[in-house]
């Protein structure tokens, strides 16, 4: 029998579903082994769910529980996979570890993870700060702990149940989070790893022990860069998104016209789910177009460049190459700058997640708000608060005229010309800002009319993931690619760049996102389309309920298509009102301000 001190824990809690008898026997036989006795183990029946990530949240909250109802001071919490290597270093290695955690005020304490990013002890080298590190499979928390972490995993678990993807909200992505701001500690090397065995949350065979294996330099942070105190401030932009160029070029525009700026742009790739362009050509030709230089990925060095400031476009770093993420960016001393990709308007707890409280929000040194409630929303939703954002109006309405074409002379039209952009579509019965699948059927019989001409500019993703989507919303799309082939007053467009489909139409129809502010300023109707099945709108977007008008049925539609035909706009005058009291747009430019506010942030004038 191994000579393990098992003080430092009232209980070892090992989580295992009731099938998983081979699991039972093998971890009970190797606990005992390494010292345990049979009062201190506590076998805690693995709550099964057909989603196994979501019923792996919900067993660790019931072992926490447990831990917390019986006043255990501190608890080790194992799951059935997890094996402890069988060697006298490693038992000497849990012994000094165990020896040395009560002269530290910690409140995590691994026995093994995969660590992504630690810091190692300055006066031991057994003992490493985890910084980032996934993995639940042997953790032990203190008392003063449990509270934290069962509220941390309850809102995952919340997330996860309204349908929040497993990537962004498994137990062991959302405690990230606060391990930023408490003191999680990890022994080094792992005391063990996963088996190599089917996992029930996977329903595959996996073998992760590489993952516990990592050499110390390959998880330690990196150097940071020297920053510049003096000279060019280096910003460089990553472009990544093609409809989103104009989040950029006002702020561009405006750095390349000051001195005190070195910019560059770099095309990267937006390898998001489904993605078809992973070399970013749609980027380059838009710049090409423009006469603008620009790197490409490939070629790109951030060890040699070492930018001052990198503005990242949107804040899904999965959807980025390693080498353009937040995490990255931050660990190298990178000042990261954040303009909300999205004029964001919905209330769902994912979406409230993806658009101020991903890892980017977090870390970023500025966030520039379109709004002072913007900013209010950040201070609520964010981690970090928001104290880094700064209230500026957004670069997508600096040159509103020019950039859409509204003070072009148009020809005169016969038909009324309406916009409808559909929300992204997803599979199941998750709850959507889409109404695509309840009123596709009414657009259908909106183009039988001659007098009205009707535009599609989809979600970019309505087109890529409609094969996941009902049978309903997929019989509704290929009806109206169908209708577009054979009617000459409906079409699709798909382009990248929107500027002339906004000149052209007279009308918005649009579900909640961003062209239901972006489209504001061009004084044309709008039409917000919902349904008591959909998310809502958010507190930075709630005035759209009585500045604009509404659908909430097929009625509405055809209604607001009938007064638009006849030259009625009964909310006209709200909407103009809204537009100076919630878009902060002012003779000044979004993107003149943010550079002046990053360049008096980075080189201060002296005091007069």
């Amino acid at each position: 029998m191994a000579v393990i001190n098992w003080n430092i824990v009232d209980r070892v809690i090992f989580i295992n579903l009731k099938k998983r008898k081979d699991r039972l026997t093998r971890i009970t036989k190797q606990l005992k082994k390494l010292g345990l006795t049979p009062e201190k183990i506590v076998r805690l029946d693995a709550i099964k769910h057909e989603k196994g990530y979501i019923g792996c949240t919900q067993s660790h909250i019931a072992a926490l529980e447990m831990a917390r109802d019986n006043g255990w001071e501190r608890v080790l919490i194992l799951e059935d996979d997890f094996s402890f290597d069988e060697n006298q270093a490693n038992y000497d290695n849990l012994n000094r570890y165990f020896a040395a955690l009560p002269q530290i005020n910690w409140q995590v304490a691994f026995l093994a993870a995969n660590y992504r990013r630690v810091t190692p002890l300055k006066s031991v080298d057994y003992i490493v700060r985890a910084n980032l590190a996934w993995c639940a499979c042997a953790y032990i928390v203190n008392h003063r702990y449990y509270a934290t972490l069962i509220d941390n995993f309850r809102a995952a678990l919340q997330a996860q149940l309204q349908g929040g993807a497993q990537a962004q909200y498994a137990l062991d992505v959302h405690w990230n989070s606060l391990m930023q701001q408490d003191l999680w500690l990890g022994m080094f090397p792992n005391a063990g790893a996963q088996r190599l065995d089917k996992s029930d949350i996977e329903n595959r065979t996996v073998d992760y022990r590489a993952l516990f294996r990592k050499p110390l330099s390959q998880i330690v942070a990196p150097a940071k860069f020297t920053p510049s105190i003096s000279g060019p401030i280096k910003v460089d932009f990553y472009f990544q998104w093609p409809p989103g160029w104009t989040n950029f070029e006002s702020v561009i525009e405006a750095m390349q016209a000051n001195s005190a700026f070195d910019c560059r742009i770099v095309v990267v790739p937006y390898l998001n789910w489904k993605a078809s362009d992973v070399n970013g050509d749609i980027q380059r030709e838009i710049l090409r177009e423009r006469g603008l230089d620009y790197t490409g990925f490939e070629d790109y060095q951030l060890e040699e460049r070492q930018p001052d400031v990198v503005f990242l476009q949107n804040p899904y770093d999965e959807a980025r190459p390693e080498a353009f993420r937040s995490d990255y960016l931050h660990e190298r001393g990178v000042k990261i700058a954040y303009i909300p990709y999205a004029l964001d308007t919905g209330i769902g707890a994912e979406s409230m997640v993806y658009q101020y409280n991903l890892l980017c929000q977090n870390l970023a040194t500025w966030i520039f708000a379109r709004s002072e409630k913007h900013k209010a929303e950040f201070a609520l939703q964010c981690q970090a608060g928001n104290r880094h954002v700064h209230v500026t109006g957004h670069p997508k309405f600096d040159h509103y005229q020019r950039r859409f074409h509204l003070t072009d002379n148009l020809p005169p039209q016969s038909v009324t010309t309406f916009l409808w952009t559909p929300h992204f579509v997803l599979p199941g019965d998750q709850k959507m800002y889409t109404t695509f699948n309840l009123y596709g059927s009414a657009f259908l019989k909106l183009i039988e009319r001659q007098d009205i001409h009707l535009i599609i500019r989809p979600h970019p993703l309505l087109s890529q993931w409609i094969g996941e989507a009902s049978p309903t919303a997929q019989s509704l799309y290929q009806q109206l690619l169908r209708a577009a082939q054979q009617d000459a007053n409906l079409e699709w467009d798909h382009g990248h760049d929107y500027t002339l489909t906004f000149a052209r139409s007279d009308a918005l129809i649009a579900d909640a996102g961003s062209f239901l502010l972006e489209y504001l300023p061009s004084k044309k109707p709008i039409l917000y389309l919902t349904h008591e099945t959909c998310h809502g709108l958010n507190r930075t977007a709630d005035f759209i309920y009585d500045a604009y008008d509404v659908a909430w049925c097929e009625e509405d539609i055809f209604n607001f298509v009938d007064n638009i035909v006849a030259g009625r706009d009964a909310m006209k005058i709200r909407r103009e009102q809204v537009l100076y009291e919630e878009l902060q747009i002012e003779k000044k430019t979004a993107g003149e301000k943010i550079s002046e506010i990053i360049c008096s942030s980075l080189r201060p004038q002296p005091a007069e």
